[in-house]
């Protein structure tokens, strides 16, 4: 319906996790007022025309949500009427109209009708990148070039500048920016997680290369030091459905595939530009042959393929039966804790590749978006907007903060208060960032920071030092600082060191085809994990999936990104 309307020249002339600042919505602080922006330096008859000045008249913009599932909303708050829309009406004079909303699985079909129609809001959340790309090249969204050099606020350039750039690039087309991207936070990456308790009960050492990981695995199976019984303890935890599954997935097994240099599941470039999915590369046969040998001599769960419920692979990490699992700097659990007290816990760069290197994926650069309707009267309201949620939600308007507080401190929804609802401002380097800042707590007992230091921060830096120190763990709150501490303290620190190799992937996004071709090729990859790990299918079998996949649509997709990326 979308290229359909283009087509016809109907709408030419309407428009990633452990999310850090989600789980903060109370704590996230700063005391410190706003510097002046970049775009305060205008001319003086038109006192609006900087990130927060406010209107003479009146403005009003509409705008378009993603539904909040669990809003948590109270008496005298709903999304169309609430605190944050007052005080940017208040602070900005902007009127803010919700125009409509619609769950995150069918927003971009209700977007593609509103297209479809030429009835667009002003402004508008884009969480499908391709349809961003055909608005923008059909001349439908605002040039927010110059708008975002005039209206950013300090804090949005401050965190898009931790970027470097890469989440500007996919939303700039001709040299013109179109679209704000929300912070897709960086290293989130899967890292080794193993229980330091039993390393340290058999005197091993933490494993960097493969043959050290299957070493420590084979002596965890075979000598039980968890005390589970023969037969019981298991080596390495994986997914039951999506070993493979791309960045940040938790059990998945993404890093031997790294190890050996291949990227599955992702859109890769050769030394040419020539476009490859990393699923069919060569190497990828190397990383199966080496989970299908770990799984035949028992390192890996022997049942993973059954616990298919939700929760079932935590709850053999959480029970104490597995030794060793991949997962984000968030992967460890209060409930492991809970269940033993004495638990402890090792993290690594495991495996290296066979330069030392420990080759991770990066994120996306952009996640959810949000544009403006080439026909709306004021595009520069958007950035105004969200220097006003921003400095009330970090802290920088303090006076803001104090008014908004006692309805968060109710638990309602940042995102359902919020008008542009899950957009978010973080820096890219947030989480090894306040892993230095925990780090620097635990070991000198000084706190530290700088001036994007918040008081969520803190909080979090608090919490590993008191778990170091010592907690009761009769203390309700002990289950927290042990992830506090082996989240922030422990795994955030071995992100950025020097053996870290990141790759960046040369697309992220659908295409055309992607919605009538996806659901059958990643069900038939799905199928070939599972069939060659168990060994239900021989390792030969790759070769039949890789000649499938293109006859079924691979080659389409292929040839459709290899355009979408020529043409960046």
């Amino acid at each position: 319906m979308l290229g359909a309307c283009m087509v016809l020249g109907g709408c030419q002339e309407t428009a990633a996790v452990p999310e850090e600042t989600k789980k903060a919505d109370t704590q996230q602080v700063k005391e410190e007022e706003p510097e002046a922006g970049a775009g305060t330096d205008v001319a003086k008859e038109d006192p609006s025309a900087s990130p927060k000045g406010r209107y003479e008249e009146p403005v009003e913009v509409s705008i378009s949500k993603v539904m909040v599932t669990n809003p948590h909303l109270i008496e005298g708050q709903s999304v169309e009427d609430n605190v944050v829309l007052d005080l940017i009406k208040e602070d900005l004079n902007i009127d803010v109209k919700i125009a409509w909303e619609a769950e995150g699985s069918e927003y971009n079909n209700k977007l593609s009708l509103n297209i479809a129609s030429g009835d667009l809001p002003d402004i508008m959340y884009i969480n499908n990148y391709l349809t961003f790309r055909e608005m923008a090249e059909n001349d439908m969204l605002a040039d927010l070039t110059d708008i975002y050099e005039t209206y950013a606020g300090n804090y949005m350039r401050q965190t898009y500048d931790t970027f470097g750039g890469r989440n500007m690039e996919p939303l700039t087309i001709d040299g013109k920016l179109y679209a704000l991207s929300t912070a897709n936070i960086g290293y989130g990456h899967n890292i080794l997680w193993l229980r330091k308790d039993w390393l340290d009960k058999l005197g091993l050492e933490v494993p960097s290369t493969m043959e050290e990981l299957k070493h420590v695995l084979k002596e965890f199976v075979e000598k039980d030091p968890g005390e589970n019984g023969p037969g019981n303890t298991i080596g390495l935890a994986i997914h039951a459905t999506k070993p493979v599954a791309g960045y940040g997935n938790k059990f998945g097994v993404e890093p031997i595939f790294h190890s050996v240099g291949a990227y599955p599941t992702q859109w890769m470039a050769d030394a040419s530009g020539n476009i490859y999915y990393g699923s069919i590369a060569p190497e990828m046969k190397e990383g199966l042959a080496i989970l299908r040998e770990m799984y035949e001599e028992g390192l890996i769960d022997k049942q993973f393929v059954t616990r298919v419920g939700s929760g079932e692979t935590d709850a053999i990490v959480d029970s104490g039966l597995a030794g060793a699992w991949f997962a984000p700097w968030w992967g460890s659990s209060g409930d492991s804790y809970v269940n033993n007290p004495d638990i402890k816990l090792a993290v690594a760069n495991a495996p290296l590749d066979g330069e030392g290197k420990y080759n991770h994926l990066l994120p996306a650069p952009t996640a959810d978006l949000v544009a403006v309707s080439k026909d709306c009267a004021n595009p520069e309201a958007l950035l105004k907007i969200i220097n006003e949620e921003y400095d009330v939600y970090r802290g920088i308007d303090a006076e803001g903060l104090a008014t908004v507080q006692p309805v968060f401190d109710q638990g309602v929804s940042r995102e359902a208060l919020f008008p542009t609802g899950g957009f978010n401002l973080d820096y890219y380097d947030v989480v090894p960032k306040l892993g230095k800042l925990c780090k620097n707590l635990v070991e000198t007992g000084v706190m530290g920071g700088d001036e994007t230091t918040t008081e969520y921060d803190r909080w979090k830096a608090e919490g590993a030092k008191r778990y170091a120190d010592g907690i009761d763990p009769s203390d309700p709150n002990a289950p927290n600082t042990f992830c506090d501490y082996y989240g922030r303290y422990v795994g955030s620190n071995i992100l950025d060191t020097p053996e870290n190799n990141p790759v960046d992937a040369a697309y992220y996004y659908t295409t055309q085809s992607s919605d009538r071709l996806k659901p059958t090729l990643d069900k038939l990859e799905e199928q070939m994990y599972l069939q060659i790990i168990t060994g239900e299918k021989p390792l030969e079998y790759f070769d039949t999936f890789v000649e499938q996949w293109k006859k079924l649509g691979g080659d389409v997709l292929t040839q459709e990104v290899q355009v979408m990326v020529d043409g960046q």
